[in-house]
């Protein structure tokens, strides 16, 4: 590695560690300017933004916290280590400056915010809801965006050896199969309980419930060939033989992940971990993947 990817990575680091500082003022600083107010969606009916709560609520947990337990800094940290070690800096470079981008992106756009009148909501993906977001934007989204680029000019010219791993195609995949599972539980919320302001607050709130909400959960991934990895034409096999991993090996993966996602209090842990795991990992396998012992390839059936 040649001294000026080393000292992009040493600047990305810093960018990435002044993040989390930005975040620590905000949160716990003795004053600071709110710029937005967090809060619930209209519950009635069942359009758009009622579909959007639980994703934008989620994206700004898991965003506000990984700011907060430094993420940002341990993505680069290890995307660097990796990237000495193996070679393979290209294909790692772009995988932590995705994470990075996607932390700058959600989490001013997540939060829901009031209206000048103080008593309603402004709508999502509005002019207002647009400009209110774009007003959001402070000194930690874009150290993430400074940290991100400097990632990817540090790395752009490594000649990796790893496989891509179909993380893209895996990203879709969850996001796919995350909305049909708000969807349905959306439906079903009038004999559970509301949605509230996305799945993990609803988990919190509805302890119990979140444990029978699990199990539906677990047998739709039991099979490897749920609908998102279906419409991506990806499915999971066993990482020994290349077919379908047996229901061991399918039940442990289930159960590890997304049933124990679900879980209170330690769900969004278990998240951030499976996903830091799978930016290290030469073939972008996920924790579960590894305990499971299966891999996702392409479907070409």
């Amino acid at each position: 590695m040649s001294r000026l990817a080393q000292l992009a990575w040493a600047t990305a680091l810093a960018a990435a560690a002044y993040s989390t500082w930005s975040a620590w003022q905000v949160e716990y600083g003795s004053s600071y300017a709110v710029l937005g107010c967090v809060g619930f969606f209209d519950t009635a009916g069942f359009g758009l933004t009622r579909l959007a709560s639980a994703p934008l609520g989620d994206a700004y947990e898991i965003a506000d916290l990984a700011l907060l337990w430094g993420v940002p800094s341990i993505l680069v940290l290890t995307g660097f280590l990796m990237s000495a070690a193996t070679g393979n800096g290209a294909i790692i470079g772009r995988r932590v400056a995705g994470l990075l981008v996607f932390l700058a992106i959600v989490g001013p756009a997540a939060p829901s915010y009031m209206a000048e009148d103080g008593c309603s909501m402004i709508p999502v993906l509005s002019s207002e809801w647009f400009a209110t977001v774009a007003s959001a934007y402070g000194p930690a989204q874009s150290a993430l965006l400074l940290s991100a680029l400097l990632v990817l000019l540090a790395s752009r010219t490594v000649r990796d050896t790893w496989p891509s791993g179909f993380a893209e195609r895996r990203a879709v995949a969850f996001t796919f199969d995350y909305l049909i599972f708000v969807a349905l539980l959306s439906l079903l919320e009038g004999g559970l309980s509301s949605l509230d302001y996305g799945l993990l607050n609803w988990f919190r709130v509805n302890e119990p419930t979140s444990l029978l909400v699990a199990v539906p959960a677990f047998f739709y991934v039991l099979t490897g060939r749920t609908f998102g990895k279906r419409l991506m034409r990806i499915r999971v096999v066993s990482a020994d033989t290349g077919h379908w991993p047996g229901w061991r090996r399918a039940a442990v993966r289930a159960l590890v992940f997304p049933v124990l996602v679900c879980v209170p209090q330690c769900g969004l842990v278990v998240f951030l971990v499976d996903v830091l795991w799978s930016v290290a990992d030469p073939a972008a396998r996920t924790l579960h993947d590894r305990l499971a012992g299966t891999r996702v390839v392409r479907d070409l059936l």
